[in-house]
């Protein structure tokens, strides 16, 4: 009666209701949904949406899109529903699912029927082309096949398409290696297309409609409402839609014996009319316990199919994690300490075949005693974690140090050990390496002379060398922590000031080496003059921690020093001047005219050389003597550099020979008063008892640049102009060329 006034009810409202549009997203993704070659919506959705668009008085208006633009369609709000969507919950914080789950599915991967290589794990796709449905949820969820080929480290490329028939035709045509679609898809055109399924499964998922956030509330309660009816009879119009697209019957047969008495009954209804309603009554309520049966048998196969898909994908997690993972692992009994297995990698470290490493004792493996693998084993079993070094015995009688970390673990209800061992025989090598090293280290800073510390910026000093040690009490030594300046200056305070500036906070302000000089006191009072050098010390990530200091007594090394600089003074005049005259020599002379023409070409202004050589200087040194004659030059070099101004520079080239270099000429008069002051403060006559001498000098006069670009040549054209001043009578000056052709005004 139920039944019928609520038949009743649906069928009379829609009398006094107007049809409410209902906008429907199509994509192509048969048997779910498709548009067939008359333009007409088809499969299992549009079919269910029809029935309740009958019941519900709705005008369903088809709308054709591609996947992605399915979605963003449904999320603005211009469709009002998309029938076939897989559910998430990140999906549901977008659109309005159904509460009732029209079929539960899975997305797997096909290969080509042709192709012999192997997929037969989701490791064996890396570095492959999988072609994947744009927004697929089997490819972009949580527990999608993106993330999942994170997790282990496989890097697909990824070709995404439009339709899980496009990914068909790409897998066909060679285009990709392989595609991942639905199950539903994948067993309805596997054929066509020449693919064949592998073994490599996405977690299952429910497919409801999903409607729009600005969709009237009362279509999903509607859809709701019909399905959940529907579902409550297996002759409904949805088991049959189930049956008619995706092949599943699902109603539940009746056992032989139901139907054995049921034929009693028939019989016994005939022969009794009056027992026909009791026994309809019992009819009743067998069918209702077989439908309850049936429900219950429905969702105990699909809990068995996710259990099923569960432990492949954890056979899958097993493959990657224990088969093929490179890293080496074992299974121990703890009772019996025997390894109840191990990957191939440490088949491979230990050098056994894997049924020879089954059933060892651990013990020929690791080098403990029975009573230490014992007390080992009952810690691990304790729930703790335990990470430990021992050395392991490998097939060919090697001995390996090995880290190892041990844990509990319960595989198919036996309480087991797990192990990972890592060789670490580089890592001691390393260790050994480091420390031969720092000892290596510690003998070069002892062999040092001179005392070295390192210091932190706290000034406490971390380490030193033997040299550094012996300056050290034995007081101080048998402090904990020692500062620097009570090792060199017996203070509480650090140094500080500018005479005692502080090398440690200038490298700290720095980063650079920084060299000071300290005054300290010996054990007899007396001043010593210490040299202290300090560089920065920088840890591994490159940070400034420290400081190297070296001091040095360098008291004796000042005094000589001085000593040296004195000497070197001395023998740099030496090298560069006349000896009797102390005058610039030619050496000085031609840096000074060097330095002369560089200034000049910068400052445009010319420079003058004298070339001047004494007349009758032979007949002084033959009629008084080469002692007067020395005496001469002496006076020569006097009066030419009383004559000349402070910048010329006046030189004896050699015997009665001298040069004056005159700068910062800019007119021709300048010269020639030079030249005559010059002629006129040599010109003098000289007596010696009865014998008389007149003593001057003839100078040639040449200019750069006109006359020379070069102090070579300058004084080569000087050289000729002297002679031709001897020339003339001796006692004047000639210019190399007319001298007004020097200077342009």
């Amino acid at each position: 009666m139920h039944r019928i006034l609520l038949f009743l009810i649906m069928l009379l409202l829609p009398l006094g209701t107007a049809s409410a549009a209902v906008r429907v997203g199509i994509d192509s993704n048969p048997p779910l949904t498709f548009i067939d070659a008359n333009g007409q919506a088809g499969g299992l959705f549009p079919d269910l949406l029809q029935q309740i668009a009958k019941q519900h008085n709705w005008k369903l208006e088809i709308q054709p899109c591609q996947w992605n633009s399915c979605l963003e369609m449904l999320e603005d709000g211009r469709i009002d529903v998309l029938p076939a969507i897989a559910y998430t919950e990140q999906r549901a914080l977008k659109y309005n699912f159904a509460e009732e789950t029209v079929f539960t599915s899975w997305g797997q991967v096909y290969r080509r029927s042709t192709d012999n290589s192997q997929i037969d794990s989701i490791l064996q796709l890396n570095g492959k082309k999988l072609a994947v449905l744009a927004g697929d949820v089997y490819y972009i969820s949580e527990q999608g096949l993106r993330q999942v080929a994170d997790k282990f480290g496989v890097a697909i490329d990824y070709v995404e398409v439009t339709s899980y028939r496009d990914a068909f035709i790409k897998l066909a045509a060679g285009e990709v290696d392989a595609a991942m679609v639905g199950r539903l898809f994948g067993i309805k055109h596997r054929q066509e297309y020449g693919v064949q399924p592998a073994p490599i499964l996405i977690k299952p998922i429910q497919v409801r409609p999903a409607f729009a956030k600005t969709a009237p509330p009362q279509l999903k309660q509607q859809f709701d409402s019909s399905l959940a009816d529907w579902k409550s009879s297996t002759t409904s119009i949805y088991y049959q839609l189930l049956e008619k697209w995706l092949g599943e019957k699902l109603a539940t047969q009746m056992p032989q014996w139901l139907s054995g008495l049921m034929y009693g009954l028939s019989a016994l209804l005939l022969l009794l009319l009056l027992s026909t309603l009791w026994t309809r009554r019992l009819v009743k309520q067998k069918t209702r316990l077989l439908k309850q049966k049936n429900r219950q048998l429905e969702d105990e196969l699909n809990e068995r199919q996710q259990i099923e898909t569960e432990l492949r994908e954890r056979q899958q997690q097993y493959q990657v994690l224990f088969e093929e993972n490179q890293v080496v692992m074992l299974l121990i009994d703890p009772e019996t300490r025997l390894i109840v297995d191990g990957n191939p990698a440490a088949c491979e470290f230990y050098g056994y075949p894997r049924e020879t490493l089954q059933g060892m004792n651990i013990g020929e493996i690791n080098q403990l005693s029975p009573e230490e693998i014992k007390q080992k084993t009952l810690q691990i079993k304790s729930g703790d974690l335990q990470q430990f070094e021992i050395p392991h015995r490998k097939a060919n009688g090697d001995i390996c140090p090995v880290e190892i970390l041990s844990s509990p673990i319960v595989v198919e209800g036996r309480s087991l050990i797990y192990s990972i061992i890592r060789d670490i025989s580089k890592r001691k090598a390393a260790e050994k390496a480091l420390a031969d090293r720092n000892d290596f280290l510690q003998s070069v800073i002892d062999g040092v002379s001179d005392p070295l510390m390192v210091i932190n910026f706290d000034h406490q000093v971390l380490q030193f060398n033997q040299a550094a040690a012996r300056q050290v009490s034995p007081e101080l030594l048998a402090q904990d922590k020692i500062s620097c300046h009570e090792i060199s200056h017996a203070s509480k305070l650090p140094c500080s000031g500018d005479a005692h500036p502080c090398p440690l906070q200038e490298v700290k302000e720095t980063g650079q080496p920084v060299s000071t000089i300290h005054n300290h006191l010996d054990e007899n009072q007396q001043i010593r003059i210490i040299e202290v050098l300090s560089s920065p010390l920088y840890n591994s990530d490159g940070e400034l921690y420290a400081a190297i200091e070296v001091t040095r007594d360098i008291t004796e090394r000042q005094k000589i020093e001085e000593l040296l600089s004195e000497n070197e003074k001395r023998l740099h005049h030496l090298a560069h001047h006349d000896a009797l005259t102390n005058l610039p020599n030619r050496l000085l002379f031609e840096d000074r005219m060097k330095q002369a023409l560089s200034k000049a070409k910068r400052s445009r202004k010319q420079v003058a050389l004298f070339f001047i050589d004494l007349d009758h200087f032979k007949e002084i040194n033959d009629n008084f003597g080469h002692d007067h004659g020395d005496l001469v030059l002496i006076d020569v070099a006097q009066r030419l550099a009383n004559t000349v101004r402070e910048s010329d520079t006046v030189a004896r080239l050699g015997g009665d020979e001298f040069l004056v270099l005159l700068e910062d000429i800019d007119n021709v008069q300048l010269v020639e008063v030079m030249a005559e002051r010059i002629c006129e403060a040599l010109t003098h006559e000289m007596e010696r008892d009865t014998y008389r001498q007149k003593l001057s000098a003839s100078i040639g006069i040449s200019i750069f640049p006109e006359d020379g670009s070069t102090g070579h040549e300058l004084l080569k054209t000087a050289d000729k102009a002297m002679y031709q001043a001897k020339g003339k009578g001796r006692a004047n000056y000639q210019f190399a060329s007319t001298p007004q052709a020097h200077f342009d005004f």
